[in-house]
């Protein structure tokens, strides 16, 4: 695994899309045990990369690598069968969307407007995630945070922060309130 790693950061830090798409297509090829051990091996590298990089399209991918290490909905579901070949529990995937989360409230908030779209992109799977371990309080939270958040920016960061702001409270809308707030976002203006 930390030969995997060690070929994926070589391929992050090329800032080559080929190799980059190539690493996210492998991580999202791989099972859930193998992408929760990945995720142990090299998150805090990763964070550490992001960090050390002026190259907005490395930290854009980064971000994008970062959040198919956390197969947080299958993984819930798979928690939910008692798949016991994923080696992880609930808590396993607590900590993981918790760190996952706390890296992308930090990238939302980038200088480069790729790296906070994907944040954003990313940040509405932390959201699902949470939803679906019954954590509506930790959604509740973040909504509240990202808001709190937007109040210290102008311009293009705000609005990122609000969108995902909306995210958040769209995620703790009952299942028959989204499928209305889809219809109405999609149709609204035409009805």
């Amino acid at each position: 695994m930390n030969e995997q790693w060690a070929e994926f950061a070589t391929a992050l830090e090329s800032g080559e899309s080929d190799q980059v798409n190539e690493v996210i297509d492998d991580i999202k090829d791989m099972g859930l045990g193998e992408r929760i051990d990945l995720f142990d091996v090299c998150f805090d590298e990763l964070t550490e990369m992001y960090a050390a990089t002026d190259d907005g399209y490395v930290r854009q991918s980064i971000v994008r690598v970062a959040e198919r290490l956390v197969p947080g909905i299958p993984t819930v579901m798979a928690l939910d069968t008692d798949d016991q070949s994923i080696g992880a529990d609930e808590a396993d995937v607590r900590d993981q969307t918790d760190a996952l989360c706390g890296f992308l409230l930090e990238a939302i908030t980038d200088d480069d407007g790729r790296v906070r779209q994907s944040a954003k992109r990313a940040l509405q799977d932390v959201f699902r995630t949470y939803d679906s371990l019954e954590a509506e309080e930790t959604v509740e939270a973040l909504a509240h945070e990202l808001e709190r958040m937007a109040d210290e920016y102008s311009g293009k960061r705000r609005k990122h922060l609000l969108e995902a702001k909306e995210d958040a409270e769209f995620a703790l809308q009952s299942p028959l309130g989204r499928i209305v707030g889809e219809f109405h976002e999609e149709f609204g203006e035409s009805l």
